[in-house]
């Protein structure tokens, strides 16, 4: 069973390699320097946008052979079948692409700004709102957003030089690109950084945490997977947990910056309006509101209409992963630690796996039909450091604020 199971995923593997969504959706260069330009001149002018169709008929074909082809009897074979009917999802996102349906399929993938955050009855709109409040009460004189003025060729250096030593030779190419919406994204096998973005010097950590020690780290792990090689490549439904830990990475090395925890909770904001019908112009102006640089807010409104029209609410929920998949995340190591089943996490670095994957695979992990990671990123091995930040959380989330409160006002 396993012999054929192992043969499924790597089609799996090879089929998903073919299978986009973010590369369909983004908009060309063009569309961005005519904006500013006008932008520059006070003017006001929607960005005009058109895509070309994508079907991939041929995947979809193969996919949906595949998983008649087996019976999901075996927690293997269960994540084999969802991670296909994922990959088909994602079919269904692109052929959705200007439409109506394109709002509602990325709903379902990536969730919205309404869910309610794990084991709570706040959501993520609710939980923005409270975190850019708290980014503004630091928003002192002697804490000041880092100056970007890094460029692009220093962060890929850098990145270089930090891969080589982690990977040697099985490291992920780092290269510089047009087109990104993010300032980088990450494969196995590619790093790819925006061209004409400058960075700061908080990007240096925060993208290899991010990018390099996750991403790039658990998509090499998975690809080395016995059985279940599909593991290798994120399939949709992983997204969540995959930016979740990587944005966590970020903030257990202490490479993350107020700022950038307020730019992701402005996107969840901004994702609510556009929703309610605010068009590409009032999104952008109202990242130019939170002191977003033009260039800035038009990389972050273009993220949310995307796949869409500038005028209408056909929307790309996708930001909505990272404050939902950190908490998660956080919740996750907390709960692991006070319980005894640090196992589970260590399951996150197998490869692109989703929360409940890792709770479904734990006894196949047992069993040895899913490989360990053959890297882990430093802040995760040295478990007693990471003990330590989540044994301080755990104390510091049981001390009620108010009495806080009481002894400073009696001091």
């Amino acid at each position: 069973m396993f012999k054929s199971l192992e043969e499924i995923n790597q089609k799996i593997y090879d089929i998903s390699a073919k299978i986009s969504i973010l590369g369909n959706v983004s908009w060309p260069m063009r569309v961005e320097l005519e904006f500013l330009q006008a932008y520059a001149k006070g003017q006001w002018v929607l960005p005009k946008v058109e895509y070309t169709p994508v079907y991939y008929q041929d995947q979809e074909v193969q996919l949906k052979k595949l998983l008649s082809s087996f019976s999901a009897n075996h927690p293997l074979e269960e994540f084999t079948k969802k991670t296909i009917e994922s990959y088909l999802l994602a079919i269904d996102l692109n052929r959705s692409i200007g439409t109506n349906n394109f709002t509602d399929i990325s709903k379902q993938i990536y969730g919205t700004p309404y869910d309610f955050l794990p084991n709570t009855n706040i959501n993520s709109v609710d939980a923005a709102l409270k975190l850019v409040a708290l980014a503004d009460e630091f928003d002192h004189p002697y804490i000041q957003d880092p100056e970007n003025n890094i460029q692009a060729i220093d962060i890929k250096k850098y990145m270089e030089r930090r891969v080589q030593g982690v990977f040697k030779e099985n490291g992920p190419e780092i290269v510089i690109t047009e087109g990104l919406s993010a300032k980088a994204t990450a494969t196995a096998r590619t790093i790819k950084l925006r061209q004409g973005t400058n960075f700061s010097h908080y990007d240096f950590k925060q993208l290899f945490y991010h990018e390099v020690m996750t991403h790039s780290l658990t998509a090499l792990n998975g690809e080395a997977q016995p059985i279940l090689k599909s593991m290798g490549r994120g399939s949709p439904r992983t997204l969540k947990t995959q930016e979740g830990l990587a944005t966590f990475a970020e903030v257990i090395t202490g490479s993350i910056d107020i700022y950038r925890l307020k730019r992701l909770a402005l996107r969840v904001l901004a994702i609510d309006m556009a929703i309610k019908g605010a068009n590409f112009v009032e999104v952008f102006k109202y990242f130019i509101s939170k002191n977003q640089s033009p260039k800035e807010s038009y990389a972050a409104s273009h993220r949310i209409f995307r796949g869409g029209f500038p005028d209408k609410k056909i929307i790309f929920t996708k930001d909505c992963v990272y404050l939902d998949g950190l908490i998660n995340i956080h919740n996750l190591f907390q709960w692991a630690m006070t319980h005894n089943r640090m196992e589970l996490s260590h399951l996150l670095f197998c490869g692109r796996l989703s929360l409940e994957d890792i709770f479904k695979l734990e006894d196949s992990y047992k069993n040895n039909l899913i490989a360990p990671p053959k890297y882990l990123p430093a802040w995760y091995a040295k478990k007693e450091g990471l003990a330590g930040s989540l044994s301080f959380s755990l104390l510091a989330n049981i001390i009620p604020i108010h009495l806080a409160d009481q002894n400073y006002k009696k001091v």
